[in-house]
């Protein structure tokens, strides 16, 4: 039966204490305040016309009489659905905005008729009728079932807002429904703590890798318990992980050191092969200059200066080349620095990712963990503690508050189980118990879920 997100069930386990700690004399204090309450518009009889708000929605019907065509013209642009919005007014075509919040269905009616008549020049405003076909929710918390966000409708009394909310705590299969609820809250402790061990495990691995230890720290909360399979099987894992990650690593960059020592070997020999090449060319320049001498002054014949020529060509274009595959192979070996250096930069930007992400989730495990646990506290203590309590004494009878926003503030009045409700009311339902069985539920502390 609800609509739109429900409340969280949470809120009102986790704040019992509050609903519990009235003593009955409030009930006694709602029927001598009942004369009063039609003043502040919480009574049972008929109630004021309806003023809108944000969230309601309503229909929209315009139609004029045009003498000259003796026909009723309908204004189909603004025959539609209309939604209240935050701000608290109505957008039509037309028009654009046109507040709504506060009035009635006919101020409304009247103001867009008026609107209307001036936008568009008519001699008349045209007949507009504003009819809501969905109200704004209303709310109920405290010792029911079903906390929550509920569609309103109208003529709704308290009474009728707590059935819809599945009636109070305790009624029904409340047994059959804690002793699921207990099993739940251990369950779900139990699986918190698990993630939360694991994620610890994994923060202090994370930890080691970002400052390249050899060994990982794990922390004194599991180092305690290793005797704990499943923390041990946590802290192995971690470990294993560790150790993979950490000799990948040591073999990349290892491997790449080898390729430089390899690469430097062949700077080596090519340094040496230019040397000689170098020296054999410097002689065969020399043996050409020298026959070259011996031509010009025709000691010589010709040819033999044109093969020297052509030996200290190809000698330059060998010392030429050589050199080429020296520079390159003093590249490959920066590409292999560059390479060590992304390695380990990689990693490291990897594990300050994963760092990040593993503290979020631990964050989010321990609230997890908290919640749970709260949960938990409350099926054992403190609904037991209010079945007892509803057995014992029947005249611990429900109390009912209603906070409605009046002229812009909240503001909250006890009420009995026939008063009205409206759109966008909160109820707040109440059980007192007994005053001895108050104060030992504040004293009672849930024990920690082993593993």
């Amino acid at each position: 039966m609800s609509s739109g997100t429900m409340l969280p069930t949470l809120t009102s386990r986790m704040h019992f204490g509050r609903f519990f700690r009235p003593s009955v004399s409030r009930v006694l204090a709602a029927s001598l305040l009942w004369t009063l309450m039609g003043q502040a518009g919480f009574a049972a009889t008929q109630a004021p016309e309806y003023a809108l708000g944000p969230q309601d929605k309503v229909r929209l019907k315009v139609y004029e009489w045009r003498t000259t065509l003796n026909a009723v013209f309908e204004w189909t642009s603004l025959n539609a659905e209309f939604t209240v919005g935050a701000s608290g007014a109505i957008s039509l075509p037309l028009l654009g905005e046109i507040p709504a919040s506060g009035s009635t269905t006919s101020q409304l009616a009247r103001a867009i008729g008026e609107n209307l008549q001036v936008r568009i020049g008519l001699s008349e405003a045209p007949n507009v009728a504003v009819e809501v076909v969905q109200y704004r929710p209303f709310y109920i918390m405290g010792a029911v079932n079903k906390p929550g966000e509920y569609p309103y409708r109208p003529d709704l009394t308290v009474l009728q807002a707590l059935s819809i909310a599945g009636g109070l705590i305790g009624s029904g299969d409340s047994g059959l429904r804690l002793g699921r609820e207990i099993i739940t809250g251990q369950g779900d402790s139990e699986f918190s703590e698990a993630e939360a061990n694991g994620l610890l495990a994994r923060k202090a691995r994370l930890e080691a890798e970002l400052k390249n230890a050899d060994k990982i720290q794990f922390p004194p909360e599991l180092e305690q318990r290793k005797a704990n399979p499943a923390v041990a099987t946590v802290i192995r894992q971690e470990v294993t992980i560790f150790e993979a990650r950490r000799n990948a690593l040591i073999t990349e960059v290892n491997a790449l050191g080898q390729l430089k020592v390899f690469l430097a070997k062949a700077v080596e020999s090519l340094e040496a092969q230019v040397k000689v090449q170098q020296r054999e060319r410097d002689l065969t320049k020399k043996e050409l200059d020298n026959v070259a001498s011996l031509v010009s002054r025709g000691l010589a014949a010709s040819p033999r200066q044109l093969d020297l020529e052509r030996i200290v060509s190809r000698m330059e274009g060998d010392k030429l080349r050589l050199e080429t595959e020296l520079l390159r192979t003093k590249q490959d070996i920066s590409r292999a620095d560059i390479a060590i250096i992304e390695a380990r930069n990689k990693l490291s930007n990897e594990v300050a990712s994963d760092l990040r992400q593993t503290q979020t989730k631990l964050e989010q495990s321990v609230v997890k963990i908290d919640t749970a646990q709260k949960l938990l506290f409350e099926s054992q203590f403190t609904f037991p503690q209010l079945l007892a309590a509803r057995r014992q004494d029947g005249k611990n009878q429900p109390v009912y508050r209603i906070v409605r926003r009046i002229e812009g503030q909240a503001k909250e009045t006890l009420v009995p189980e026939a008063a009205l409700l409206q759109p966008g009311d909160t109820v707040k339902v109440e059980i007192p118990l007994p005053d001895e069985l108050s104060q030992p539920a504040q004293q009672v502390r849930a024990a920690p879920v082993s593993q």
